[in-house]
């Protein structure tokens, strides 16, 4: 086994850019596959595969356009300060947010988009500072409140189908995980 190395801003930009790719693929398969009926469908047992494939269906471009800037931005963040945890803790946010939207989603729609995720980078990152009380996440923190403070809005009801639900879900989520890490941590 070889020696750890840390991870790098541009190692974890290439792992983003990468997983963007992936889900600009899964956009156009959209376009030949009904993927859509593997979202997220609220209180249905055929609705329980949405938890783990939602975040990889899309509903259009901008739809995906939107979910890559947040993706593009807050992941190498994360990944850069949770280096070897950031796959684990990610699968708990994908898990968590979907099961929550499961829960608590709209039953008339099928929620789909990686924006669960997206909140729940948001969630973690701006709750690691809080719980972890160490100067460089708290620093993180900060510095994502300043960017992305204002995404926050998007956890609340509004009309018209945005998954407020797949937001929230997210967001709790991942402060829960930020949460549950940093008492492993200390």
């Amino acid at each position: 086994m070889g020696a750890y190395r840390p991870v790098t801003v541009l190692d974890s930009l290439k792992t983003v850019v990468f997983i963007l790719l992936v889900l600009w693929m899964m956009l156009v398969l959209g376009y030949i596959l009904p993927l859509a009926d593997f979202g997220i469908q609220p209180r249905t047992a055929p609705g329980l595969i949405g938890i783990l494939c939602a975040p990889f269906i899309h509903a259009g471009p901008d739809h995906l356009v939107t979910n890559s800037i947040s993706l593009l931005i807050l992941g190498p963040i994360f990944m850069v300060m949770e280096r070897r945890l950031s796959f684990e803790i990610i699968l708990y946010i994908i898990l968590l947010s979907g099961l929550g939207t499961w829960l608590i989603g709209r039953a008339e729609f099928t929620h789909i988009g990686a924006s669960g995720v997206v909140y729940g980078l948001l969630g973690y990152l701006l709750a690691a500072g809080i719980f972890k009380r160490n100067i460089k996440e708290i620093l993180v923190s900060i510095l994502v409140f300043v960017l992305y403070g204002g995404a926050i809005w998007g956890i609340f009801p509004t009309t018209g189908f945005v998954s407020w639900e797949s937001h929230l879900s997210g967001f709790l989520s991942g402060i829960a995980v930020a949460k549950i890490y940093s008492d492993r941590c200390r």
